[in-house]
């Protein structure tokens, strides 16, 4: 069983996993859409869905290594916690913008004409 102290070291732990994990679908989705913008781009499906797709990933994969660095200076500190500074608000904007980008890509996936 933890003990109370280790709990805040646990926090930290675990938000970094997931913040590593969300860092690394974000940047495959990006090099994914990047590598076939111009595919898509010429067919007559809605394109705007994917640019702002990639917009999203961008900022998403941005406020996510933001978060890894906060971690990490959370991590060395005697006192760290996961509720210090800007930490939970990066997480939170990093997270609604990976959810606003795979959206965006179902939104164009929707309605894209089938061939």
């Amino acid at each position: 069983m933890t003990s109370i102290s280790d709990r805040p070291e646990q926090a930290l732990e675990a938000a970094r996993d997931v913040v590593k994990q969300l860092v690394t679908i974000d940047a495959a989705l990006l090099t994914f859409g990047i590598a076939f913008v111009q595919n898509i781009s010429k067919g007559s499906g809605p394109t705007g869905w994917t640019e702002l797709s990639i917009v999203a990933l961008l900022a998403s994969l941005s406020f996510g290594v933001l978060t890894l660095f906060q971690i990490v200076a959370q991590t060395h500190k005697e006192t760290g916690t996961i509720n210090a500074g800007f930490l939970r608000f990066d997480l939170s904007i990093s997270l609604l913008m990976f959810v606003a980008a795979v959206a965006f890509l179902s939104v164009y996936v929707i309605q894209a004409p089938v061939l």
